[in-house]
């Protein structure tokens, strides 16, 4: 794709080119018509060089008469309100009229020139800007293509590298490779070589010992093979045993339900049972429990009632007490105020 816009942009570079040299060719054509030293020259120039807009064809008829003239009304309005604005511009420059003294053929063929130019000209814009639109494209296909290039040689370079590491693995595992006496066999020309540096040499008892391997080997195929068939035999067996005993359950559990709906009148959920029961011997354990809580209470509550009254009882023996000590320390003070009172007679 990338090619294809290269392409179509080399195309464009020369059909820019070709404009290019038409647009000189026609300078030069026109050049040459002026010859030299025109009076009109600066002028002729100007026409030629006059950019003007291709007007388009207005659509003809109408449906009406009366809308016909009214619009053909409108429309000489507004043309001579053009031909009003545009006045002063023609009078300043004028490349419809020739001017005087000028050769009329001169003039008309700078007036096609000038066609001529226009039209090269915006062929050659609508040229480059095809060609600027095919840059853009290019450009950014080409970033695009940068992009996944590099993401190109980064999975490549990842890939390299798990193949790498899958490859040492494998150089890692054990292998078991059978081969046949004839395929390492150390001969030259059909003859055993003088130089055996390069072989390793197996003895006779060991060659015997690796045929009887085989036969060994070949033996123990077998057995396990009849072991197999025989487990598969036990499996089916055994398939065969629970596929019964399967049967034989749901035969005990029809049998347990009909003794049962015959004996409680429903079926019965033995371990709702079993577990419901279980709730009630700890209901009977919490029901002792708060009995032996309000047993123990009212004992503690009568030992506290016991209390208080002997410490009542106890307060009052220590107010009695009191009031005893001291009627007992006045008597003293009396005896010893009479004992002085003696003493002193």
């Amino acid at each position: 794709e990338l090619n294809n816009y290269l392409a179509q942009m080399e195309d464009r570079k020369c059909e820019i080119a070709k404009l290019q040299a038409c647009e000189r060719s026609l300078y030069a054509n026109f050049q040459m018509s002026l010859g030299e030293n025109n009076e009109f020259a600066s002028f002729l120039t100007e026409v030629l060089e006059k950019k003007t807009k291709c007007m388009g064809k207005k659509e003809a008829g109408r449906e009406a008469g009366e809308e016909d003239e009214n619009e053909e009304k409108d429309e000489e309005s507004t043309l001579g309100t053009d031909e009003e604005k545009s006045g002063s511009e023609d009078e300043v420059f004028d490349d419809s009229v020739c001017p005087k003294n000028c050769d009329e053929a001169l003039f008309q063929n700078t007036i096609q020139l000038r066609q001529k130019l226009l039209d090269i000209k915006e062929a050659l814009a609508e040229e480059k800007k095809v060609a600027a639109n095919l840059r853009k494209k290019y450009n950014a296909l080409a970033e695009k293509a940068k992009v996944v290039e590099t993401n190109l040689e980064t999975a490549e370079k990842e890939l390299e590298t798990f193949l790498w590491e899958k490859q040492q693995r494998m150089n890692e595992l054990y292998v078991a490779v059978p081969l046949k006496l004839h395929q390492v066999e150390y001969l030259v020309d059909g003859e055993m070589p003088s130089d055996l540096s390069q072989a390793l040499v197996f003895s006779n008892q060991t060659l015997e010992y690796l045929q009887k391997r085989i036969s060994e080997l070949r033996d123990e195929k077998r057995m396990q093979r009849e072991i197999y068939k025989k487990a598969q035999k036990h499996y089916k067996q055994l398939v065969q045993d629970k596929k019964e005993m399967e049967i034989k359950i749901q035969q005990l559990e029809m049998k347990c339900n009909d003794l049962m709906v015959k004996k409680f009148g429903q079926l019965v959920d033995f371990e709702a049972v079993q577990t419901h029961s279980g709730s009630i011997r700890m209901e009977e354990l919490q029901l002792q429990i708060m009995e032996k809580e309000y047993t123990h209470s009212q004992e503690l509550r009568k030992w506290e009632e016991r209390i208080l009254a002997l410490r009542q009882q106890l307060m009052k023996l220590t107010k009695e007490n009191t009031t005893k000590l001291q009627q007992l320390n006045q008597f003293c003070l009396e005896k010893q105020q009479l004992e002085t009172k003696m003493a002193s007679l």
